[in-house]
């Protein structure tokens, strides 16, 4: 089971539109990460405790970060990139909650190279 697939499932499902991880615990057997400021991954191929899971989620796209620990406990970290599965190994519980007065969407940012959040108020329907 993907747990990103799972999560924008889920959010389709209830149409939740602004979503961000409270909290994240479980273990994933495969995933892929980005490295800060390069192109560089790695991919986790073997078992890996989720040591955190932060970040949001839109409509259009997402922005997570995710620490995980070998079974040597070795720490590696970095960007979740969304293109690849990230793969329950034997469980993974997970908190998200809806901010439904803002909405989410992403913005193209010269400076960083990558869409970045923006939050804007909701407009409400009179």
């Amino acid at each position: 089971m993907d747990v990103l697939s799972t999560i924008r499932t889920l959010m389709n499902q209830n149409g939740l539109q602004s979503v961000f991880i409270m909290t994240c615990v479980g273990s994933i057997k495969a995933m892929r990460l980005r490295m800060a400021s390069t192109t560089d991954v790695i991919d986790l191929t073997t078992p890996h405790e989720i040591v955190s899971l932060v970040g949001t989620l839109d409509s259009e796209g997402q922005h997570i970060h995710g620490s995980f620990s070998d079974r040597t406990g070795q720490v590696v970290g970095g960007h979740v990139l969304a293109e690849n599965p990230m793969i329950v190994f034997t469980t993974v519980e997970i908190v998200l909650a809806e901010c439904e007065n803002v909405t989410f969407t992403r913005e193209m940012c010269n400076e960083s190279g990558y869409p970045e959040l923006v939050i804007n108020k909701k407009t409400l329907d009179k």
